[in-house]
């Protein structure tokens, strides 16, 4: 676990907020209940170690890492872990209690509803992983690798499946998507690292045992260059959707309709996918290819042929059919986007195998090409061409529904009816075609 997490401040822009307010009032009510339960049966602990844990959890707490679906986390576990070992969950919910009230309440002025929120979910993630290191066998105020090992392992488990349900479940309801989605982007890909914070804080706590409360102080170290890495990880990902987006402003330079275009494609895409059921990672890698599919039309040939009226000569059909591969061979330079590269260079393919530039049949085509080949032809067909207007929703979806299993995949396909008929596949706006020619004349004036 990287530690407590802290979700983005509720009450901006709220999901479901009869669903959260029953959530947030079940959170409160549940750790304040944990509290009251465990009060009578506390003992004083030793002060200096109190204040050595406070200490270090406030180093922690002071730093946060900005988590990549929303909230913030820290390092906070490889402290957690060892507290509810030598003190015991009251102690270690008392002092989270304590820390985020002096950082998030008193120096960062976070909102009210925010730190409550954390107050309740720190307490009830304390509580939970103390009582299963009990359960499992553990002797609070002992710890050995060989008769508590098992133990150790439950609190660790418990602690970060507790935290991050929680914080997931605060997320999908007020920002979205679902919980189980924004688990997976914020936990699921970094797992190996939640689980090194787990394994650090079990030695933290081993270690305490045999060089007393100054072996908290020998971790400091490597709690730093593991927090460090883990913030790396986070923050290569964040950069690389930076850079993704960063490309699709190059091709604003060129021709301000295929940006407006690709972002388009990369939300319809987003919700096929999810409506598919596909993981979270594929989700965003096919994003990721939708944002950028069109950037093989950066070439001058290509701009001249997208803006003539009417049908393509045999030779500008053929110097468009190029267009998925070369922008494959620029996308796939990055080695993190090779998967997304594949979809690229696919995304023009067919099921009946007539498609280009490979003419790959149905089955040797990755769904997420099939997804960004609905999704650009649903908003090609809704939206203003320089030499044509938009055609309505219902008669782009009836000539996709006629290509269905042709050119088409027929899986999709029937996602995306399926969405439209319940609701849930709403059009975007897209420029007109006015628009359009204000921004390749007078870009810097239409932009403003």
């Amino acid at each position: 676990m990287p530690g407590r997490i802290h979700p983005a401040a509720p009450g901006l822009s709220i999901r479901s907020p009869r669903a959260f307010a029953v959530f947030y009032a079940v959170v409160v009510v549940v750790a304040a209940l944990l509290f009251w339960r465990a009060l009578p049966a506390v003992a004083a602990p030793p002060l200096f170690t109190l204040l050595v844990v406070w200490a270090l959890m406030l180093a922690s707490e002071a730093n946060p890492i900005a988590l990549p679906s929303g909230g913030y986390a820290t390092a906070s576990a490889v402290f957690d872990l060892p507290s509810l070992v030598i003190l015991g969950p009251f102690w270690t919910a008392m002092l989270d209690v304590a820390s985020t009230l002096l950082i998030q309440g008193a120096l960062l002025r976070k909102p009210p509803v925010k730190v409550v929120f954390n107050l309740a979910c720190f307490a009830i993630t304390d509580f939970a992983a103390g009582y299963a290191f009990s359960a499992a066998g553990g002797r609070l105020g002992h710890a050995t690798l060989e008769h508590d090992g098992l133990a150790l392992l439950a609190c660790g488990g418990v602690y970060f499946l507790a935290n991050s349900a929680l914080v997931s479940t605060v997320i999908g309801l007020t920002a979205g998507p679902n919980p189980w989605r924004i688990w997976q982007r914020n936990f699921q890909s970094a797992l190996l690292h939640h689980l090194s914070f787990i394994a650090l804080g079990s030695l933290v706590a081993v270690t305490y045992f045999g060089a007393g409360p100054w072996g908290l102080v020998l971790f400091a170290i490597p709690f730093l260059v593991a927090r460090q890495a883990f913030r790396g990880t986070l923050e290569i990902r964040a950069d690389l959707k930076d850079f993704v987006r960063a490309l699709t402003e190059v091709l604003d330079e060129i021709d301000p309709y295929t940006r407006h275009h690709s972002m388009r494609v990369a939300e319809y895409s987003v919700r096929l996918a999810r409506a598919l059921k596909l993981p979270e990672a594929d989700v965003e890698e096919i994003e990721y290819a939708a944002l950028v599919h069109d950037l093989g039309k950066i070439g001058p040939q290509h701009q001249r042929i997208v803006q003539t009226p009417g049908g393509l000569s045999p030779e500008d059909q053929r110097v468009m059919r190029q267009h998925p591969a070369s922008g494959a061979a620029i996308v796939s330079r990055v080695r993190a986007l090779s998967r997304a590269a594949g979809y690229v260079r696919s995304h023009h393919e067919q099921p009946d195998g007539r498609g280009y530039p490979d003419g790959l049949l149905g089955a040797d085509v990755p769904i997420g090409a099939h997804i960004l080949k609905v999704s650009d032809a649903f908003d090609a067909m809704t939206s203003d061409r320089p030499y044509r207007r938009a055609l309505s929703p219902a008669t782009a979806l009836s000539e996709i529904r006629r290509g269905a299993g042709t050119q088409f995949d027929g899986r999709v396909v029937e996602c995306l009816l399926g969405l439209d008929c319940s609701g849930k596949f709403p059009l975007l706006p897209s420029p007109s075609r006015e628009d359009l020619e204000l921004l390749r004349v007078r870009p810097a004036r239409a932009r403003a």
